[in-house]
């Protein structure tokens, strides 16, 4: 039938209510309805086709103002739609499936924070959480393409929200629209424990040069669920932190500089300015306040650029000089690396 195409689930067997499994109305007339007089209800029905031949192409239900552009087919439906036109809209590509339930217009971007909202309109208890809610935090994660979501009871994973059974407490949930998401913390300590293991150390590196995580943070995650998913990894990070062990990138970095020579440098330093904390940098020239840092292989996403340049942007302005090399000029032009920071510590 066509309303199985936008997801719903059928009727069962032999059902002539006129309505979908879980209450949804789809203005198919059901037994209440039959019961009219022909003349109202067709009437009704010219009323609704009416309303429906009126709505413009980008037109989307009231609610989808307070969801940032995200509705439902049910929503849809009840401002006046008609089931085929909603069909039509699906397979001209003028809507979008954000996730689960959750639709946009094809011109709306499939931000983290839509996805949030799509999540809350299909599953209304769940939240959001893993590499979906760090790119919500601005964490430097890879989108896996899909919408990880922990739920309070065992639920079949579908369009894109994939279902997750983990134990949260109060304080690890934020609010996000109409949505919920895990906190910032929280959210780090489940990927250091769930991401591929290079996944990880990048983000590891990424939190702690920036002071979002502190070992005493780990332990205190490690000890409160010593047996929980992703504790060993957990532990090596605990260990990676306490040592301030830096990224491949920034390995390399250090033994370019050690090669050539260079002195009075060190590295994972912390940086102040009239405003407070800066962040951690990978090496710091104290004496001529030279910051050299490493993009590495790391994912970087639009927040994570405008983080550091905005980082880069209070370096400087608090008076430091900053060279920033990728991983192609640590592997294939180290001599130059060399040289431009010779050329700046005299």
């Amino acid at each position: 039938m066509v309303l199985e195409q936008f997801g719903y689930p059928r009727a069962p067997i032999g059902s002539r209510t006129g309505t979908w499994a879980g209450g949804g109305i789809w203005g198919v007339r059901g037994r209440a309805q039959g019961r009219r007089a022909r003349g109202s209800a067709g009437s009704a029905a010219r009323q609704g086709r009416g309303v429906a031949e009126r709505l413009a192409p980008d037109w989307t239900p009231p609610p989808a103002a307070r969801h940032g552009g995200v509705f439902t087919v049910r929503q849809a439906l009840a401002a006046g739609l008609t089931i085929a036109q909603a069909r039509q809209r699906r397979e001209r590509g003028v809507w979008q499936r954000v996730a689960g339930d959750g639709f946009a217009l094809a011109s709306v971007p499939l931000t983290p924070w839509r996805q949030v909202q799509a999540a809350a309109l299909t599953w209304p208890g769940g939240v959001v959480a893993l590499g979906s809610a760090a790119r919500l935090h601005g964490l430097p994660v890879e989108d896996d393409g899909v919408v990880h979501v922990v739920v309070d009871r065992r639920t079949r994973s579908r369009h894109r929200l994939v279902s997750h059974r983990l134990e949260l407490d109060p304080p690890d949930i934020v609010p996000a629209g109409i949505g919920r998401v895990t906190g910032r913390r929280r959210t780090i300590l489940d990927c250091l424990g769930h991401l591929p293991a290079t996944q990880a150390a990048g983000l590891l590196a990424w939190v702690g040069t920036r002071d979002l995580l502190t070992p005493d943070d780990l332990a205190t995650s490690i000890a409160g669920r010593p047996r929980t998913w992703g504790t060993p990894a957990r532990r090596e990070a605990l260990i990676d932190l306490t040592r301030g062990t830096p990224s491949t990138a920034e390995r390399r970095l250090h033994t370019i500089l050690r090669r050539g020579g260079m002195t009075g440098w060190a590295f994972n330093q912390q940086v102040w300015d009239a405003a407070g904390l800066i962040g951690r940098v990978d090496v710091l020239f104290d004496d001529v306040r030279l910051v050299v840092e490493v993009d590495g292989l790391a994912f970087h996403d639009a927040a994570r650029f405008q983080a550091d340049r905005t980082r880069q942007n209070r370096l400087v302005a608090a008076g430091y000089t900053v060279l920033r090399f990728t991983w192609a000029d640590l592997v294939d032009r180290p001599a130059e690396v060399l040289r431009q920071v010779r050329a700046l510590t005299p």
